[in-house]
């Protein structure tokens, strides 16, 4: 799922697209059925698209358990495929994706569809802490969730600023994050195109974050961001060109 600006302040977005979350989603009939379906919804998808299909880090993925924030970075909408991808089927089956409603949630059957074939669920672009609600909801009872802290997708690959909210998640949630940085997913399914065409991609998965309680948000944001930017490996790069 994809544009997602979560705040960490209150701040107003020129439209607003209000959508409640379809909570069946989290259902046993709806979790079986996305374990079922998961071949050709995420599987499928990957080995068709993603040639080759490389992951770097897969040992880090042996070791998490529910719940866990999962972040990445954000350049087309076929990450969310590869990052579920990834997920041992214990996280999958708990795993819920954070998704923009006035992009994914604009029609109600397509909606629909998206919660229950990726137990997606809408945030109000600019929401505020008023949008985390269910995402703080989902993370105590349990669930997983996939979210890109950049809230919308890069159209050049370059790393985004990244938005308060996962950071909020984390630590007022107590939660541990994992990072993950795609490189070529963008070749598949650029912004602003309609059809999807075979491309390498690598995913690189970084160890487990954890903060201790009293972490400052902007201190758990900046840990992330830098996170991802080593995975992607331009955090060297970035300070040698601060430095000069």
């Amino acid at each position: 799922m994809t544009d997602i600006p979560i705040t960490q302040g209150g701040q107003h977005a020129s439209a607003h697209r209000e959508v409640k979350p379809h909570k069946w989603a989290l259902s046993l009939w709806a979790r079986v059925f996305r374990r079922l379906a998961r071949r050709w919804t995420v599987h499928s998808h990957v080995r068709k698209y993603c040639r080759p299909f490389t992951v770097e880090g897969a040992e880090n993925l042996a070791s998490i358990d529910n719940p866990v924030l999962i972040i990445a970075n954000h350049t087309s909408h076929f990450d969310t495929v590869i990052v579920l991808s990834l997920l041992r089927t214990p996280i999958y089956d708990r795993t819920a994706v954070v998704a923009a409603a006035d992009r994914m949630y604009r029609e109600r059957v397509k909606g629909m569809w998206h919660s229950l074939r990726y137990n997606a669920f809408p945030i109000t672009r600019g929401g505020g802490r008023e949008a985390l609600a269910y995402s703080q909801w989902l993370l105590h009872n349990g669930w997983s969730l996939l979210i890109f802290p950049e809230g919308k997708r890069s159209r050049t690959g370059e790393l985004l600023p990244f938005h308060g909210g996962p950071a909020i998640l984390a630590t007022q949630q107590n939660v541990p994050v994992l990072p993950i940085y795609i490189e070529g997913a963008g070749r598949i399914l650029p912004p602003g195109t309609n059809h999807s065409h075979p491309a390498p991609v690598v995913a690189r998965v970084g160890s487990l974050l954890t903060f201790p309680e009293g972490t400052a948000i902007n201190d758990a944001k900046h840990a992330m961001e830098e996170a991802i930017r080593a995975l992607a490996g331009t955090a060297l790069a970035d300070e040698q060109a601060a430095a000069s």
